[in-house]
């Protein structure tokens, strides 16, 4: 049911064909300020980073009556929330932005060594 409802939502659409755990993406909306607007609404999903994304791990829980339906209608109200709205400061977007303008891929491992060795040297 979530699956299908996702692919019901204008300018969302769904990676590969899952099982439990449904992950969509967007060449409309930036799905990671989606993600912000449902964090808001206490459901508890998860960036993609390649391609950009949003996956939710369906677990019993959202099978109990109801729950499904009020996920893919926050769903909706987030889409179209993002539509509507001028990008803002702050959230889970720009932390998923920042990741993929690092100039040199292992910039963050090479300072972390480099942190560490120092720290120990002492």
């Amino acid at each position: 049911m979530v699956k299908d409802g996702v692919r019901e939502i204008p300018g969302l659409k769904v990676l590969g064909d899952p099982l439990f755990v449904v992950a969509f993406a967007s060449d409309e909306v930036d799905v990671y300020r989606v993600l912000d607007f449902m964090s808001e609404r206490k459901w508890n999903l998860n960036g993609l980073h390649k391609p950009p994304a949003v996956h939710l791990c369906l677990t019993l829980r959202h099978t109990e009556p109801g729950v499904a339906e009020r996920f893919l209608s926050d769903l909706r109200d987030a889409v179209e929330h993002v539509r509507k709205e001028p990008p803002s400061k702050g959230g889970m977007a720009p932390a998923y932005g920042m990741a993929a303008s690092l100039p040199l891929r292992g910039l963050v491992s090479s300072l972390l060594e480099k942190y560490m060795d120092r720290l120990y040297r002492l």
